[in-house]
């Protein structure tokens, strides 16, 4: 090999024993908490516990609405001069019924349901992506190193042919076959080492992390899992589909406006020559509230409550189907695990025979490196196929409701 090539193989397996010796990131547990506070829906909860607080703080208020304050005054018509004069200073304050009270108690109540369960729903999402680009980190990783065992391999025996027909005991085609397998391992590696990079860096986008969690494979056993109906993305839109309940409640009991009490004093005159009086009064005023008025806001809120019990149902099929479709994909991955297994045994088993055929003169180069490249898919495989299985249990653990703790 040139001495160019044997630096940089140098620098790369430096750089790969540097990454392998970095200390560990931390937990998978707090790898999710500090990828949820990244995430740009990480303030929503925050938003609905703001929009809860109003909601309360009208539940607490007798108020049904603003005060607003009158002042009048009259005086003789135009044209006359009697000295008639009446000046009124009042306040009016709508009055809210209890029922009004309740139903915004309820939606406050339900929001504060719903902004706990939207958390637990994010941070059930953020951790499916956590460990999709952590498995798929750790994968890339894997192919590497074997690349890289592969790499080392051809340039052991690419010196050993080139001793060798220096020495006269092989032709130069084996040299020229020899020297192309390393080309060919040195490009599988180098594109092993671009997708490896790719995927540090979609880890470090969304984690804000170079380093994989020290417990990664702690998810790949299996879990308590919450049941179905506790899992968090349904809860959220269970949540969802009782704030949409207790808005339909609000619309039915608002559709009456509040009653009016109205507090006033007057003072006024009949006529020139007459004292002033002084009087004060109380006015009480009912809406009656029509339902025409009130339909369209009742029809709005039933329909909203509709929708979310629709999407509830919808989000309930969609997760019975991608968790039967989970466990059939380990049971795939189980079955090509120990496929893979018995694959590299038997390639081993030939690329020891090889080796010994070769070394005896009794096969050709072509065929050992045919071998060798066999036992090393195999190994590949063997090596990979192993982490889709735990890849597989992590996503089903996942699917499931469990979050990293």
């Amino acid at each position: 090999m040139k001495p160019g090539s044997a630096a940089r193989f140098l620098l790369l397996t430096l750089l790969l024993s540097g990454q392998a010796s970095m200390a560990p990131a931390a937990t998978l547990a707090e790898v999710v908490r500090q990828s949820v506070e990244r995430h740009p829906a990480y303030s929503r909860p925050a938003s609905l516990r703001q929009v809860e607080a109003g909601y309360r703080q009208q539940a607490d208020s007798l108020l049904g609405g603003d005060p607003s304050v009158n002042i009048s005054a009259a005086g003789d018509p135009m044209g006359s001069d009697f000295g008639y004069e009446e000046y009124i200073a009042g306040i009016s304050m709508p009055i809210a019924l209890p029922g009004q009270r309740n139903a915004r108690r309820g939606i406050a109540d339900n929001l504060a349901v719903q902004a706990d369960r939207e958390l637990a729903r994010l941070t059930w999402e953020v951790s499916g992506e956590v460990l999709d680009r952590a498995w798929r980190l750790k994968i890339t990783q894997a192919e590497v190193k074997q690349a890289l065992k592969q790499w080392a391999a051809a340039r052991a025996l690419e010196k050993d042919i080139a001793h060798r027909y220096k020495a006269g005991e092989l032709t130069r085609n084996d040299l020229l076959l020899a020297q192309q397998d390393v080309v060919d391992t040195e490009s599988a590696y180098q594109e092993a080492v671009n997708a490896h990079q790719q995927a540090r860096q979609a880890w470090f986008n969304y984690t804000g992390l170079h380093e994989l969690p020290d417990d990664l494979e702690k998810f790949t056993h299996l879990q308590l899992t919450p049941g179905l109906e506790q899992h968090p993305r349904l809860q959220a839109v269970m949540a969802n589909s009782e704030t949409a309940r207790a808005r339909v409640n609000d619309s039915r009991q608002q559709r009456r406006a509040a009653p009016v009490i109205s507090l006033y004093a007057k003072h006024d005159r009949g006529a020139r020559g007459e004292d002033y009086t002084d009087s004060m009064g109380i006015e009480f005023s009912i809406p009656l509230g029509t339902r025409a008025q009130a339909a369209p806001a009742i029809a709005e809120a039933e329909a909203e409550l509709t929708s979310a019990q629709a999407e509830a149902m919808l989000v309930k099929r969609e997760l019975e189907l991608r968790i039967a479709n989970a466990e059939q994909e380990l049971a795939k991955a189980e079955q090509l695990l120990q496929l893979a297994r018995k694959k590299n045994e038997y390639a081993h088993a030939r690329l020891l025979l090889a080796q010994r055929a070769f070394e005896l003169g009794e096969m050709d180069l072509y065929q050992l490196l045919l071998a060798r490249q066999q036992s090393a898919l195999a190994a590949r495989n063997l090596e990979i196929r192993d982490l889709d299985k735990q890849q597989a249990m992590a996503k089903k653990n996942h699917l499931l409701g469990v979050v990293p703790q």
